[in-house]
């Protein structure tokens, strides 16, 4: 079974080679035993090799493996790698594409403005029916092909790295409606994705 205690100093070994020595057998015990950790656990593993990683990464990453459920939840090591690394290669572009995928949820076209006008309180849906109206569309996700076209367009003007185009078009062909966090743990776990990366 996996331990998270570090072992001991032994006479003659640094500090820094003890954590280093833990780190690397702890990372080999998760690959030989499957064993699943937490959001916490690997966050800590990754805290070992510095103190002040940011916690945020490590939660974005167990968002996308758990698809937003419950990040206290276990996660496989190659589930969390595969989500860490596209996380941290891609932020600035997810988090682009977040903000398309909530634009289409609402029924707002990413690419226009919208002015508001007065409307009368008469004309206005009760808050529990949009409620339900939203729950109901974060559930079915959105039109793959007009996510598809929204972030190839965004590709056009991004400045920073993205995921290669034909890698999120293929995953995106894949299924009839998509949600955000199953479109990145798609791309996640893209075999040309990870080459890339």
């Amino acid at each position: 079974m996996f331990s998270l205690t570090p072992p001991s100093c032994g006479p003659g070994i640094s500090a820094e080679s003890n954590v280093l020595f833990y780190l690397s057998d702890a990372v080999t015990q998760l690959l030989e035993h499957g064993d699943l950790l937490s959001m916490l656990e690997y966050r800590s593993l990754l805290q070992l090799l510095c103190p002040d990683f940011p916690v945020e990464m490590v939660q974005s990453a167990a968002r996308i493996v758990l698809m937003d459920d419950a990040i206290d939840c276990l996660m496989s090591f190659s589930d969390f790698l595969f989500a860490f690394q596209l996380q941290f290669y891609y932020q600035e572009f997810l988090d682009s594409v977040l903000l398309i995928y909530q634009d289409l949820l609402a029924g707002k076209s990413p690419n226009t403005v919208i002015v508001p006008t007065s409307t009368s309180i008469e004309q206005l849906p009760s808050v529990t029916a949009e409620e339900n109206d939203k729950e109901r569309q974060q559930q079915d996700g959105v039109e793959p092909s007009t996510l598809a076209q929204c972030v190839d367009a965004l590709c056009d003007r991004f400045k920073h790295s993205h995921p290669p185009r034909s890698c999120m078009k293929e995953v995106l062909e894949e299924t009839d409606k998509v949600c955000y966090y199953s479109f990145l743990m798609s791309l996640a776990k893209h075999e040309t994705i990870n080459q890339t990366i």
